[in-house]
């Protein structure tokens, strides 16, 4: 069996590495460059398989015509790769671009490529639903939960420690944004929120991928006392310490498929606060393993992160956000997927 993934590797995210290390030996991963692996997935024999995660920036340009030319172009490249008995699975962790500049053009692409595939992967159940509603000509459809590590930043400080090390009061409720500084990523309601919380502290932490976002939340942060931005990459040493010393991680998003940055965050036993978009209130209870606000309420965010700062046992909170997701390990997702393909492989086309 030959799996070549599509991208091969993804420079901000563990998620390919942890799924393909846990796969069985005898699983064959071609991670090199498309331009070295494509034509060795096209033309050997045996059992190939293209594993699709992201293609965004293949088909995504500002200019209309150059969208539509590189849409049609990737469509036509998988009817080909198809042509060639490349059985296709796509993993949706997206189901359209974060960013999106044509959102006709996605839709239309989105359609197109499940056409093309095999079978599909989602997440959650919800992400399931949705595609079987709005699209047409799906093949089957499993749903594989995002995998996590046993402990996904490594060993974790004490609070009191990350506090002393981070220059925290000790005493001060401290939020915690973490993750890729992107306009979905919902920043802006959070910010909204803070003057409303003049006694509490938000650290926002993460890589900007847009320069001119990332000003625009420098202008809207410049003059909030309670609010400290660090724009950069955390490598595990450094998000662990952010982790240990806040009360609750704030994940403010406007839309999401799926959110790695949750899973790994509910794996460490921290608690989470999410809107009640439906992949997010799959894996989050409200009050149970973690709190939940309705999307894009600002007064609705502020009593959720209240009802944190006023919740004495956060940590049987953390604790039960662990376990929720404690079969969700990268082995068993591993093995799901490794079903999948076994049984992708052996259906006739």
């Amino acid at each position: 069996m030959h799996i070549y993934p599509f991208p091969p590797r993804l420079a901000q995210s563990p998620y390919l590495d942890a799924l393909y290390a846990q796969l069985p030996v005898d699983v064959y991963v071609d991670r090199r460059s498309p331009r070295r692996s494509f034509w060795r997935m096209l033309l050997s024999r045996g059992q190939r398989l293209l594993h699709l995660h992201f293609f965004d920036a293949v088909v995504q340009h500002p200019n209309r015509i150059v969208c539509w030319m590189r849409s049609t172009g990737w469509v036509l490249l998988l009817m080909l790769v198809r042509f060639c008995g490349v059985r296709i699975v796509w993993t949706v962790h997206n189901l359209q671009p974060h960013e999106c500049f044509h959102p006709d053009i996605a839709t239309r692409t989105v359609g197109r490529v499940i056409r093309q595939c095999h079978a599909l992967t989602v997440h959650h159940h919800c992400t399931k639903q949705r595609i079987q509603k709005e699209y047409h000509g799906v093949p089957s459809i499993h749903v594989i939960p995002h995998g996590h590590a046993d402990a996904p930043f490594g060993p974790m400080p004490t609070r009191a420690a990350a506090r002393a090390s981070l220059g925290l009061d000790p005493d001060v409720p401290v939020f915690l944004y973490m993750g890729m500084i992107r306009r979905y990523k919902g920043l802006e309601l959070l910010i909204e929120a803070m003057p409303l919380l003049p006694q509490t502290m938000l650290i926002i932490a993460g890589h900007p991928a847009d320069k001119q976002y990332l000003s625009e939340i420098h202008q809207r942060t410049a003059r909030r006392i309670n609010i400290s931005l660090h724009p950069r990459y955390m490598n595990d040493n450094e998000a662990a310490c952010y982790l240990a010393a806040c009360d609750a991680m704030i994940l403010p998003y406007t839309q999401i498929t799926t959110s790695g940055m949750l899973v790994a965050a509910m794996a460490a036993g921290i608690v989470c606060v999410v809107p009640n978009l439906p992949p997010l209130i799959e894996q989050v209870r409200d009050g149970e393993n973690g709190f939940v606000y309705l999307h894009g309420n600002a007064p609705s965010l502020i009593a959720a992160m209240e009802r944190v700062s006023a919740t004495p046992r956060r940590d049987l909170i953390g604790h039960h956000a662990r376990t929720s997701l404690a079969a969700h390990t990268w082995p068993h997702v591993a093995g799901l997927f490794h079903a999948l393909f076994v049984t992708v492989l052996r259906e006739r086309t």
